[in-house]
């Protein structure tokens, strides 16, 4: 069965409006035995990075690590930004996460993504 889990320092700090977004999405998403990346939100800070918040789901039974993948975000069919990332933490097996990547102009990748993020809105 699939949990939910906040990072300590998201769990201190995430909005109440926010955690309930996320705990509704988790709520409606099934993910089946593999790894899926699903969009909450976006958002852009003041020095214009793309800040894309997703639910992280570890379907599989074994702990995920995220370090140097490459993921790409797609907005409406369209490839918007790819970056490099590493999570500072092992994602437990059978757990979703929230979780925010930035993007920004020099984490530009060329290599093709491990996972896509994709906004329908």
């Amino acid at each position: 069965m699939q949990t939910l889990y906040f990072e300590p320092a998201w769990d201190r700090t995430i909005a109440p409006a926010d955690r309930e977004k996320v705990m509704d999405h988790f709520q409606s998403r099934h993910p089946e035995n593999d790894i899926q990346l699903s969009f909450l939100w976006e958002a852009i800070n003041h020095k214009e990075e793309r800040l894309i918040t997703v639910l992280i789901h570890n379907g599989k039974d074994t702990p995920l690590p995220l370090q140097d993948v490459v993921i790409a975000y797609d907005k409406e069919g369209k490839q918007i930004a790819t970056g490099i990332f590493t999570l500072p933490l092992k994602i437990p097996g059978k757990t979703s996460m929230p979780w925010t990547f930035i993007f920004t102009p020099v984490n530009q990748s060329e290599v093709s993504p491990r996972y896509t993020i994709i906004n329908k809105s």
